[in-house]
């Protein structure tokens, strides 16, 4: 399509500068009919056109270099490898000016920022973005597929020839599956409470927020809010949901009983702002106690599936899917500042309304003479 300005500018790049001249370079000045091009620039990696414009090869190993100049568009390759930061940061503020287009192609690597992007790309909130995917049995002859099969272990097999996005071999949430927990569809139901579900951390602080006919649960959003407290995040619940008449129900830590840096109780602050009815325990469960509890609502060994949650529940679905056991397999992993917390929040609801119980011996029963 004909800009409206003189000089349209693309490029395509990948994690590094070699990384892309040895994708990108030679079958670029091969696809570009010879008749197109005005001068070949072997040192900058350009081409220009008699057109007026301009094709470059870039490496984002550092991504603020291609910010500078507008961009009408480019492609982005092997992007699971580039920084977390380059697209939102850096890539994208350079397409801006001019509506610029971007494609992204890569094999997953894990749970991270280019899992986020396809989730985002395919979840359909945003008609701007587009999700492809070509299994390696669409383009590699079968025996190669099978050859592959046997020798890789399946999740790395998945991985690199299903395109498909693994998670860590220790994942605590293991009974977590988008395809089968995400629901787009809910929402906020006037005849039932809602309940917040509640972890007081401070930065991030994470409140979950859902309803539950007592059969399954359905979480509808969550609020997080960053160097924050315990009022400012009792007013964003009630500058959101503060018109809902079935009122609302407390669950939380039960270390928020304790005494906070406002004088008062985290659960004495709520209280004060209206959220009166507060189911919370002296004390927490057993960590094993309450993923366990929280699996078996995910996925329970009958094949029953009754917690979902909303797409815009960004932080639990990351917490599903990533957190770890820590190397003791006792202790859940909390290195990463900002995971952990939605998924503790839930687990605390869960634990009290759906927890996990065992009957006693059968006194008619006799295991010993």
């Amino acid at each position: 399509m004909k800009k409206a300005w003189s000089d349209p500018r693309y490029f395509a790049g990948a994690p590094t500068r070699e990384q892309a001249k040895r994708i990108f370079w030679n079958d670029l000045k091969t696809l570009v009919p010879r008749k197109w091009i005005r001068r070949v620039y072997e040192s900058d990696l350009c081409i220009t056109t008699r057109f007026a414009s301009e094709l470059w090869v870039v490496g984002l190993d550092k991504p603020q270099r291609i910010e500078g100049t507008p961009w009408d568009g480019g492609v982005l390759d092997e992007y699971a490898d580039m920084k977390p930061g380059a697209w939102t940061e850096n890539i994208r503020p350079a397409l801006s000016d001019r509506l610029g287009w971007c494609w992204f192609i890569g094999v997953p690597e894990g749970f991270n920022h280019y899992k986020d992007l396809a989730d985002y790309a395919r979840s359909g909130v945003d008609n701007d973005w587009g999700f492809y995917t070509w299994p390696s049995a669409d383009i590699l002859p079968p025996d190669e597929v099978e050859a592959a099969k046997r020798l890789l272990d399946p999740k790395t097999f998945r991985q690199e020839y299903e395109a498909s996005f693994e998670g860590a071999s220790g994942r605590v949430y293991y009974a977590y599956d988008a395809v089968k927990n995400q629901d787009a569809s809910i929402a906020v139901k006037p005849e039932l409470p809602i309940i917040m579900a509640c972890d007081f951390n401070v930065d991030p602080c994470v409140w979950v927020l859902l309803q539950t006919d007592f059969n399954s649960v359905r979480v509808f959003d969550e609020v997080v809010l960053r160097n924050t407290n315990t009022m400012d995040m009792g007013r964003e619940v009630l500058r959101r949901y503060g018109f809902h008449k079935a009122g609302f129900i407390v669950y939380g830590d039960s270390a928020g009983s304790a005494r906070s840096t406002a004088g008062k109780s985290d659960y004495a602050i709520l209280s004060g702002m209206g959220f009166i009815e507060q189911r919370v325990k002296r004390s927490n469960p057993a960590v094993k106690d309450r993923v366990n509890a929280v699996n078996s609502m995910l996925l329970s060994s009958k094949g029953e599936v009754r917690l979902f949650h909303h797409p815009r529940c960004v932080f639990l679905r990351k917490d599903f899917e990533t957190v770890e056991w820590a190397s003791n397999n006792v202790d859940i992993d909390k290195s990463q500042r900002d995971r952990t917390h939605a998924s503790d929040a839930i687990g605390y609801f869960i634990n009290t309304e759906f927890g996990l119980t065992f009957g006693g011996p059968n006194p008619d029963k006799r295991f010993y003479k």
